[in-house]
Protein backbone atom coordinates (compact mmCIF):
# COMPACT_ATOMS: atom_id res chain seq x y z
CA UNK A 1 0.00 0.00 0.00
CA UNK A 2 1.40 3.39 -0.74
CA UNK A 3 0.69 6.75 0.60
CA UNK A 4 1.53 9.77 -1.82
CA UNK A 5 2.45 13.54 -1.74
CA UNK A 6 2.59 15.27 -5.14
CA UNK A 7 3.34 18.94 -5.78
CA UNK A 8 1.55 19.45 -9.11
CA UNK A 9 1.17 22.95 -8.69
CA UNK A 10 2.65 24.83 -12.01
CA UNK A 11 -1.54 25.33 -13.41
CA UNK A 12 -0.86 29.20 -12.90
CA UNK A 13 2.80 29.02 -14.45
CA UNK A 14 2.50 25.67 -16.40
CA UNK A 15 1.88 27.24 -19.43
CA UNK A 16 3.86 30.43 -19.64
CA UNK A 17 6.98 28.94 -18.34
CA UNK A 18 6.14 25.85 -21.53
CA UNK A 19 6.32 29.46 -23.96
CA UNK A 20 10.14 29.74 -22.18
CA UNK A 21 13.37 27.61 -23.70
CA UNK A 22 14.84 24.93 -22.00
CA UNK A 23 17.55 27.01 -20.37
CA UNK A 24 14.86 28.66 -18.40
CA UNK A 25 12.66 25.08 -17.48
CA UNK A 26 15.80 24.17 -16.24
CA UNK A 27 16.05 26.12 -13.31
CA UNK A 28 12.29 25.74 -12.71
CA UNK A 29 13.07 22.14 -12.64
CA UNK A 30 15.07 22.56 -10.24
CA UNK A 31 12.85 24.52 -8.13
CA UNK A 32 10.29 21.80 -8.18
CA UNK A 33 12.63 18.73 -6.86
CA UNK A 34 13.97 21.09 -4.31
CA UNK A 35 10.09 21.89 -3.22
CA UNK A 36 9.34 18.39 -3.14
CA UNK A 37 12.03 17.39 -1.17
CA UNK A 38 11.11 19.95 1.40
CA UNK A 39 7.41 18.42 1.25
CA UNK A 40 8.49 14.87 1.69
CA UNK A 41 10.54 16.52 5.18
CA UNK A 42 7.22 17.68 6.00
CA UNK A 43 5.66 15.00 5.38
CA UNK A 44 7.88 13.04 7.42
CA UNK A 45 7.14 15.70 10.59
CA UNK A 46 3.70 15.26 10.48
CA UNK A 47 3.53 11.43 10.21
CA UNK A 48 2.96 9.94 13.74
CA UNK A 49 4.55 10.71 16.04
CA UNK A 50 4.10 14.01 15.13
CA UNK A 51 7.66 15.97 15.16
CA UNK A 52 11.24 15.75 14.45
CA UNK A 53 13.13 15.68 17.88
CA UNK A 54 13.81 13.19 20.05
CA UNK A 55 10.64 14.53 22.15
CA UNK A 56 8.30 12.46 20.39
CA UNK A 57 10.57 9.43 20.09
CA UNK A 58 11.26 8.83 23.80
CA UNK A 59 7.56 9.87 24.90
CA UNK A 60 6.33 7.18 22.29
CA UNK A 61 9.24 4.92 23.35
CA UNK A 62 8.03 4.92 27.08
CA UNK A 63 3.74 4.56 25.91
CA UNK A 64 4.89 1.30 24.22
CA UNK A 65 6.51 0.22 27.27
CA UNK A 66 3.55 0.92 29.51
CA UNK A 67 1.26 -0.89 26.75
CA UNK A 68 3.30 -3.87 26.83
CA UNK A 69 3.91 -4.27 30.51
CA UNK A 70 0.29 -3.77 30.84
CA UNK A 71 -0.87 -7.02 29.00
CA UNK A 72 2.57 -9.14 29.57
CA UNK A 73 3.77 -10.06 33.46
CA UNK A 74 6.80 -11.42 34.13
CA UNK A 75 6.78 -14.46 35.45
CA UNK A 76 8.98 -13.26 38.46
CA UNK A 77 6.73 -9.72 39.08
CA UNK A 78 3.24 -10.94 38.37
CA UNK A 79 2.21 -7.44 39.22
CA UNK A 80 -2.18 -6.82 39.11
CA UNK A 81 -2.13 -10.18 37.39
CA UNK A 82 -1.68 -11.82 40.32
CA UNK A 83 -5.28 -10.57 40.75
CA UNK A 84 -6.79 -12.08 37.72
CA UNK A 85 -5.45 -15.98 39.15
CA UNK A 86 -6.59 -15.53 42.64
CA UNK A 87 -9.77 -14.86 41.06
CA UNK A 88 -10.08 -17.89 39.06
CA UNK A 89 -8.39 -20.43 42.39
CA UNK A 90 -8.07 -18.20 45.86
CA UNK A 91 -7.25 -21.46 47.30
CA UNK A 92 -4.06 -22.20 44.63
CA UNK A 93 -2.95 -18.72 44.66
CA UNK A 94 -2.24 -18.64 48.50
CA UNK A 95 -0.14 -21.77 47.67
CA UNK A 96 1.63 -20.46 44.98
CA UNK A 97 2.41 -16.93 47.53
CA UNK A 98 3.73 -18.86 49.95
CA UNK A 99 6.01 -21.50 47.54
CA UNK A 100 7.26 -18.01 46.32
CA UNK A 101 8.13 -16.65 49.82
CA UNK A 102 9.74 -19.71 51.05
CA UNK A 103 11.69 -19.67 48.26
CA UNK A 104 10.70 -22.56 46.79
CA UNK A 105 11.09 -21.36 42.79
CA UNK A 106 10.53 -24.85 41.29
CA UNK A 107 7.33 -25.36 43.64
CA UNK A 108 5.87 -22.10 42.73
CA UNK A 109 6.05 -22.27 38.88
CA UNK A 110 4.47 -25.60 38.80
CA UNK A 111 1.62 -23.87 40.64
CA UNK A 112 1.63 -20.83 38.63
CA UNK A 113 1.01 -23.34 35.42
CA UNK A 114 -1.62 -24.68 37.14
CA UNK A 115 -3.33 -21.17 38.42
CA UNK A 116 -2.97 -19.57 34.48
CA UNK A 117 -4.39 -22.65 33.16
CA UNK A 118 -7.20 -22.17 35.12
CA UNK A 119 -7.33 -18.50 34.82
CA UNK A 120 -7.39 -19.35 30.88
CA UNK A 121 -3.84 -16.98 30.62
CA UNK A 122 -0.97 -18.58 28.31
CA UNK A 123 2.29 -18.80 30.41
CA UNK A 124 5.60 -18.98 28.53
CA UNK A 125 7.24 -16.89 25.35
CA UNK A 126 6.28 -13.88 23.46
CA UNK A 127 2.77 -14.08 21.82
CA UNK A 128 3.25 -10.61 19.58
CA UNK A 129 -0.01 -11.68 18.24
CA UNK A 130 -1.66 -11.26 21.34
CA UNK A 131 0.15 -7.53 21.64
CA UNK A 132 -1.20 -6.86 17.94
CA UNK A 133 -5.05 -7.46 18.70
CA UNK A 134 -4.90 -5.50 21.59
CA UNK A 135 -3.96 -2.70 20.30
CA UNK A 136 -7.71 -1.45 20.03
CA UNK A 137 -7.30 2.17 21.45
CA UNK A 138 -6.06 5.54 19.64
CA UNK A 139 -3.26 5.32 17.91
CA UNK A 140 -2.96 2.32 17.87
CA UNK A 141 -2.84 1.65 21.53
CA UNK A 142 -3.92 -0.72 24.24
CA UNK A 143 -6.16 0.53 26.01
CA UNK A 144 -6.10 1.26 30.01
CA UNK A 145 -8.39 -0.83 31.31
CA UNK A 146 -6.22 -4.26 28.73
CA UNK A 147 -5.96 -7.05 31.44
CA UNK A 148 -2.83 -9.72 31.61
CA UNK A 149 -3.02 -11.43 28.55
CA UNK A 150 0.02 -13.67 29.01
CA UNK A 151 2.35 -14.58 31.58
CA UNK A 152 6.13 -14.57 30.39
CA UNK A 153 8.35 -16.81 31.56
CA UNK A 154 11.55 -15.24 31.07
CA UNK A 155 11.60 -11.79 32.07
CA UNK A 156 14.88 -10.95 29.67
CA UNK A 157 12.60 -12.03 26.49
CA UNK A 158 9.66 -9.11 27.66
CA UNK A 159 12.84 -6.90 27.99
CA UNK A 160 14.10 -7.69 24.23
CA UNK A 161 10.57 -7.40 22.68
CA UNK A 162 9.77 -4.13 24.15
CA UNK A 163 13.40 -3.13 22.83
CA UNK A 164 12.54 -4.28 19.71
CA UNK A 165 8.72 -2.68 19.15
CA UNK A 166 10.71 0.62 20.17
CA UNK A 167 13.10 0.21 17.75
CA UNK A 168 10.34 0.38 15.02
CA UNK A 169 9.35 4.01 15.72
CA UNK A 170 10.00 6.31 12.67
CA UNK A 171 9.98 3.64 10.34
CA UNK A 172 7.09 5.42 8.33
CA UNK A 173 8.82 8.81 9.05
CA UNK A 174 11.78 7.01 7.44
CA UNK A 175 10.04 5.70 4.15
CA UNK A 176 9.70 9.97 3.18
CA UNK A 177 13.17 10.72 3.92
CA UNK A 178 14.12 7.89 1.94
CA UNK A 179 11.67 9.24 -0.77
CA UNK A 180 13.67 12.90 -0.35
CA UNK A 181 17.10 11.36 -0.96
CA UNK A 182 16.07 9.21 -4.03
CA UNK A 183 15.93 13.12 -5.56
CA UNK A 184 19.17 13.62 -4.85
CA UNK A 185 20.94 16.47 -3.31
CA UNK A 186 20.98 16.55 1.14
CA UNK A 187 18.83 16.05 3.58
CA UNK A 188 19.41 17.68 6.62
CA UNK A 189 18.20 17.56 10.83
CA UNK A 190 16.90 14.34 10.53
CA UNK A 191 17.25 12.57 13.86
CA UNK A 192 18.54 9.30 13.93
CA UNK A 193 15.18 7.54 14.85
CA UNK A 194 13.26 9.16 11.77
CA UNK A 195 16.16 8.72 9.36
CA UNK A 196 16.99 5.67 6.94
CA UNK A 197 20.15 4.53 8.68
CA UNK A 198 17.83 3.23 11.63
CA UNK A 199 15.28 1.95 9.07
CA UNK A 200 16.88 0.28 6.63
CA UNK A 201 13.68 -1.34 4.93
CA UNK A 202 11.78 1.49 4.81
CA UNK A 203 11.34 2.18 1.09
CA UNK A 204 10.41 5.77 -0.62
CA UNK A 205 10.34 7.11 -4.21
CA UNK A 206 10.02 10.57 -5.94
CA UNK A 207 8.22 9.76 -9.20
CA UNK A 208 9.51 12.44 -11.54
CA UNK A 209 7.19 12.64 -14.91
CA UNK A 210 7.96 15.14 -17.66
CA UNK A 211 5.87 16.71 -19.62
CA UNK A 212 5.30 19.42 -22.81
CA UNK A 213 4.13 21.89 -20.18
CA UNK A 214 6.85 20.66 -17.45
CA UNK A 215 7.67 18.28 -14.65
CA UNK A 216 5.65 17.33 -11.91
CA UNK A 217 6.66 14.79 -9.04
CA UNK A 218 4.96 12.20 -6.93
CA UNK A 219 5.99 11.18 -3.63
CA UNK A 220 5.79 7.56 -2.56
CA UNK A 221 5.79 6.28 0.76
CA UNK A 222 5.75 2.11 0.59
CA UNK A 223 6.32 1.15 4.28
CA UNK A 224 3.12 -1.08 4.05
CA UNK A 225 1.34 0.71 7.38
CA UNK A 226 1.96 3.99 6.48
CA UNK A 227 -1.50 4.72 5.95
CA UNK A 228 -2.03 3.97 9.39
CA UNK A 229 0.71 7.12 10.50
CA UNK A 230 -0.33 9.22 8.29
CA UNK A 231 -3.49 11.56 8.27
CA UNK A 232 -4.50 12.16 4.62
CA UNK A 233 -5.96 15.38 5.32
CA UNK A 234 -2.76 17.47 7.03
CA UNK A 235 -0.70 15.61 3.94
CA UNK A 236 -2.98 17.30 1.92
CA UNK A 237 -2.60 20.54 3.53
CA UNK A 238 1.54 20.29 3.29
CA UNK A 239 0.60 19.72 -0.32
CA UNK A 240 -1.09 23.24 -0.72
CA UNK A 241 1.34 24.95 1.08
CA UNK A 242 4.29 22.88 -1.25
CA UNK A 243 2.34 24.37 -3.84
CA UNK A 244 2.04 27.70 -2.49
CA UNK A 245 5.77 28.11 -1.72
CA UNK A 246 7.31 26.71 -5.55
CA UNK A 247 4.38 29.33 -7.24
CA UNK A 248 6.07 31.91 -5.56
CA UNK A 249 9.53 31.02 -5.65
CA UNK A 250 9.19 30.28 -9.50
CA UNK A 251 7.41 34.02 -9.58
CA UNK A 252 10.78 35.03 -8.07
CA UNK A 253 12.90 33.31 -9.84
CA UNK A 254 11.65 34.60 -13.40
CA UNK A 255 12.49 38.49 -12.62
CA UNK A 256 15.29 37.66 -11.34
CA UNK A 257 15.95 36.06 -15.06
CA UNK A 258 14.16 38.37 -16.81
CA UNK A 259 15.79 41.44 -14.73
CA UNK A 260 19.12 40.03 -15.57
CA UNK A 261 18.35 39.60 -19.12
CA UNK A 262 17.25 42.86 -19.45
CA UNK A 263 20.94 44.10 -17.87
CA UNK A 264 22.95 42.20 -19.87
CA UNK A 265 20.66 43.80 -23.46
CA UNK A 266 21.72 47.20 -22.07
Amino acid sequence: MRVTGKVTGLDPLKKQIALFPKEVQRPMDKLLIQEVRTLAVESARITLPFGLTDKPFKKLAARIKADINRIFKRADNLGTAFKQLEAADPALAREYWRADKNGEPEKARRILRKLCAKAGIPIGAIRPDLHKNARTARYGRVPDSAKTLAVISKGEALDRYITKVQRQIGAVKAGWIAAAKSLGGTVRGIPRWANTGAHKTSQGTAVVKRGDKGANIELQNQVSYAPEACNDAQLRQAERRARTRLQNAMAEKLKAMAARAFRQGK
